[in-house]
């Protein structure tokens, strides 16, 4: 005689909802900064945290639609070389309302505690806040001869653009709904956060106008765009709105 057991099956399918918090890197890439001499100037790497809601639904066990609601804090940061032994920081800081749709598949979750799961789409984002600030008081940025009014860090910076997002992850079930989700989550710009068309008022030899506030500072090409790369571990719980799976702890056959 052999006895089979039979582990709880899982509910998958139905409704998704939840929320997750992201620790993550936040890096601004742009070609003509990178082309700069790396040992005066230098890129570095943003800590900062997202963190948001899950709304979704699965069509079967295997495959769903997901779609967040994120608060993200995130931009980017410089230094220049002071002297030999002291480099100066320059930090700009963004934060988004994000908005990614995200379609993608899991393993099947019967008889199992533990799911792989791949979640990729794109991703809309709102900027709703930015500053920028240096770890040097009495250093004052380059400014356009004779510029009087600079627009603001928000004004600098594009008020809407889309993403590429991906999501690598593991779920383990807590319950047969609840489930806890540990990933990998990265974010990359399809198109530039900076506002290439903020400007700047000047006054030169008694003559006042308006000039483009972004050719000074990308070498007298406008046109070279910044690219937001973020990355980061996601923690969250999700929680599945579905019909009653029925249970079957255990079955017994006799074979001969």
């Amino acid at each position: 005689m052999l006895a089979i057991t039979l582990a709880p099956a899982t509910a998958q399918q139905g409704i998704k909802v939840g929320g997750f918090f992201l620790p993550q890197a936040s890096f601004l890439y742009n070609a003509d900064d990178a082309a700069l001499d790396e040992d005066l100037f230098q890129r570095e790497i943003l800590p900062g945290m997202a963190g948001g809601l899950v709304f979704g639904y699965h069509f079967n066990d295997i495959v769903g639609v997901r779609m967040n609601l994120i608060y993200s804090q995130e931009g980017g940061r410089y230094s220049v070389r002071r002297d030999a032994f002291y480099r100066d920081d320059f930090t700009t800081r963004l934060e988004y309302l994000k908005i990614p749709i995200m379609l993608g598949f899991n393993t099947d979750p019967l008889f199992n505690k533990v799911m792989l799961s791949v979640y990729g789409g794109v991703q809309a984002n709102i900027l709703t806040r930015a500053w920028t600030y240096n770890n040097n008081p009495v250093l004052i940025p380059a400014t356009p001869e004779g510029a009087y009014r600079l627009p603001s860090a928000r004004d600098q910076h594009a008020f809407w653009t889309y993403s590429a997002v991906l999501d690598l992850g593991v779920d383990i079930f807590l319950t047969q709904r609840a489930v806890l989700n540990i990933g990998v989550r990265g974010d990359a710009g399809l198109i530039d956060s900076e506002d290439k068309s903020s400007t700047y008022l000047f006054t030169s030899g008694g003559r006042s106008g308006a000039g483009n506030y972004w050719d000074w500072s990308r070498a007298g090409n406008a046109s070279a765009q910044t690219f937001s790369i973020n990355a980061g571990i996601l923690f969250g719980l999700t929680y599945t709105l579905g019909k009653e799976v029925s249970v079957t702890p255990s079955e017994s056959e006799a074979l001969n």
